[in-house]
């Protein structure tokens, strides 16, 4: 029965290998089916991969070591950064940031800093800032700073605190052995202040590949590459002032104009910390700018206290004499000057200067010739000193005499105190050596007014005169003038009064048009110099009122003038004036031949009274010339009287030669270059106030400038 079933079951051949290949080819295909999608897998992958930016991982910010206080805001001193950077850059192991108290030489430094603290971790590009491993900042500004504070300071900063347990003996070379294995930057904050030695000698011993910034108000590690700081740009410190402005809620300072915020920048000289204070003190004590102003000029206020207390108290008594009597000196001054204010010579004015140099009181110029190097002071060392100056006022009085004689003795070597007249050919090279002294002089002769010095009045404008007429300083001549004739008025000098009189006013008052006033000043002078029967001065008086009566069209009466001062006994030089005016008065007649004399007569006579004329003799020729249309002859005498004023720098020549070159390039079609010599005379004109050549020279201006037009159409 078993075997029948078995027999039942078997199966048929033919099915059992249907089923095996139905198997065989649903693997094969399941099998194809998996490759694909796999392969679609990995296509997918690689076009996401391609079709997206693969970020690297980021780096980690490099560990680098620091105690660096956080910086305030910071404005400006580009050019200045880039000195530190290029000097910590350079082979120079010390850098030190000198100047005087209060402008700025910390911030600086620690914005210096900072930005290579930042370079050195990577978060901004190189750009030629230094890259340091470590960065330890020590300031002697509040405490007392000495060598064992400083090494503690690098052994916190580094992590390496069993240092600061060392001995003072120890800690030294084990501080080198850390700045020796590792790059970094020691910045000694306030080095003036440290008097511990041992700082010094750590300093100038600093191991490689180490380096120092240090900031002081002294100049005194020599071994030093040094950047010495001055008062900020003016429109650093204006952005400044608006800056603290906004900080402190002070719309009336942001928003000033910039005219306005210039005299805080001026009073301030640009020092950060002068500037920073005098805003605080409109915000804090609700004064107005005019009053902080006040207090910086008179040096009030805690700020002095903080930048000149120390140094004041280190000066030698020669060097605070010195200091004091810096003020007198409206800009810069000689050490003859200050030599002769001071009262301080020789070797004991050397040891004074140098001292006050090195702690940046006193600032010198670079040029290498004693001779021509110039002292000046700090604004706010200026405000300091003065009121130092006024506490003593036995000494100021006496430093002011003293630089009055000085002042007096240096224009008087280079004048005629016996011959007024001779006054008028200065030289150019003196003219530069009064135009360096004149505001000093000007000063000078301020405090001779106010001292009510009549006498020494009278000698500096006696020598000024000539030299203010010829660089064309007439308000200022006729300014200073009046105060002579009233001091000559007290000193009972008639004949001096009616010289100034005459000359000094009556000769400037013609040349600015102000012939009224001419001609009053010249007759009250006139008067007095037929009293006192002087000659030249009757001459010369004739003659600048036959000029005015020419001027006013009144041709005989000037004629007749001019010839009646010809037969006067007088100095050849007034002669040779008179022969000029002569000459010109015949050229309005239509007398070419006449005036041509007269002229050529002046003209011979100059070169026998000296080397310089006084006199544009030559733009007159040349003019007598351009009329009979002799251009080249013209062109010729024109550019002789403009090589001859820019010799000795008499503006009135080089103005009226130029003129005349422009009249006559307007003649010959040369519109162009006549309109730039046009415009060149017009300035001096305008600077010189003669309203009637202003007038002409504008007018010809205006003419070339629609003739090039018209040429362009």
């Amino acid at each position: 029965m078993a075997f029948e079933e078995t027999e039942a079951l078997e199966v048929d051949p033919t099915a059992l290998i249907g089923g095996l290949v139905v198997t065989i080819i649903g693997g094969i295909i399941v099998f194809l089916v998996q490759r694909w999608l796999e392969s679609r897998e990995k296509q997918r992958k690689k076009d996401v991969l391609a079709s997206e930016e693969v970020t690297p991982p980021k780096l980690p910010t490099p560990k680098v070591p620091n105690n660096l206080p956080q910086p305030g805001e910071f404005i400006g001193r580009d050019r200045e950064k880039a000195q530190v950077w290029e000097a910590l850059a350079s082979r120079s192991f010390l850098v030190s940031i000198d100047g005087i108290g209060g402008i700025g030489k910390t911030a600086l430094a620690l914005e210096a800093a900072h930005e290579c603290l930042r370079v050195s971790k990577g978060e901004t590009p190189a750009d030629g800032i230094p890259v340091f491993d470590a960065f330890i900042w020590t300031t002697a500004k509040d405490r007392e700073l000495a060598l064992s504070d400083i090494l503690d300071t690098i052994a916190r900063t580094l992590d390496y605190p069993y240092i600061a347990q060392l001995s003072l003996e120890e800690k030294p070379s084990e501080a080198a052995k850390l700045l020796r294995a590792q790059k970094c930057l020691l910045i000694v904050d306030n080095f003036e202040t440290i008097t511990d030695d041992a700082v010094r000698d750590f300093l100038l011993s600093l191991p490689d590949p180490s380096k120092a910034l240090v900031t002081s108000r002294e100049q005194k590690l020599r071994q030093a590459r040094a950047i010495s700081l001055r008062g900020m740009e003016k429109d650093e410190a204006l952005t400044l002032i608006r800056s603290e402005g906004k900080r402190l809620g002070l719309p009336a300072v942001e928003n000033a104009e910039e005219k306005v915020l210039s005299r805080l920048y001026e009073a301030t000289g640009g020092a950060p910390l002068a500037i920073k204070w005098a805003v605080g003190q409109m915000k804090q004590r609700g004064q107005s700018l005019d009053t902080a102003l006040d207090y910086l000029y008179e040096a009030r206020g805690d700020i002095f206290e903080n930048i000149f207390s120390r140094s004041w108290s280190f000066l030698s008594e020669n060097a605070r004499r010195v200091l004091m009597v810096m003020p007198i000196f409206a800009t810069s001054a000689s050490k003859p000057a200050i030599q002769a204010a001071s009262d301080v010579h020789k070797w004991d004015l050397d040891e004074a200067m140098g001292q006050l140099v090195e702690m940046w009181l006193v600032e010198v110029s670079e040029e290498l010739d004693e001779a021509k190097r110039r002292y000046s002071v700090h604004p706010l060392t200026r405000a300091f000193a003065k009121v130092r100056l006024g506490e003593d006022k036995e000494f100021e009085e006496k430093a002011w005499e003293r630089a009055a004689e000085y002042f007096l003795e240096l224009i008087s070597s280079y004048g005629d105190r016996e011959n007024y007249y001779a006054g008028e050919r200065i030289s150019r090279e003196t003219q530069v050596i009064l135009q360096t002294e004149l505001e000093n002089i000007r000063g000078t002769l301020e405090w001779c007014y106010n001292k009510r010095a009549w006498s020494l009045i009278i000698d500096f404008v006696w020598f000024l005169v000539h030299f203010l007429g010829l660089r064309g300083y007439w308000d200022e001549r006729i300014a200073w003038v009046q105060r002579a004739i009233k001091a000559a008025q007290h000193e009972n000098e008639r004949k001096t009064e009616a010289l100034f009189l005459i000359d000094a006013l009556g000769w400037v008052y013609i040349q600015q048009g102000e012939f009224d006033e001419a001609e009053s000043v010249i007759n009250e002078g006139l008067a007095i110099a037929e009293q006192y029967q002087m000659q030249d001065e009757i001459a010369l008086a004739m003659c600048e009122l036959g000029v005015i009566a020419r001027v006013r069209g009144d041709y005989d009466v000037a004629q007749r003038s001019l010839e009646e001062t010809l037969s006067i006994d007088c100095q050849v030089q007034i002669k040779a004036i008179v022969h000029h005016e002569l000459g010109i008065l015949s050229y309005y007649q239509g007398n070419l031949n006449k005036a041509e004399l007269h002229l050529q007569t002046t003209a011979e006579i100059e070169p026998i009274i000296g080397d310089m004329p006084v006199s544009d003799v030559w733009v007159d020729l040349g003019d007598i010339a351009k009329e009979r249309k002799q251009y080249n002859k013209a062109e010729r005498l024109y550019k002789k009287e403009l090589a001859l004023a820019t010799k000795i720098l008499r503006f009135v020549g080089i103005a009226r030669a130029k003129q005349s070159l422009a009249f006559l390039n307007e003649e010959m079609g040369n519109f162009r270059e006549a309109l730039e010599l046009a415009q060149e005379a017009l300035e001096i004109f305008a600077r010189l106030g003669m309203k009637k050549e202003i007038k002409k020279t504008r007018e010809l201006a205006e003419r070339l400038e629609s003739r090039i037009t018209e040429t362009r159409k």
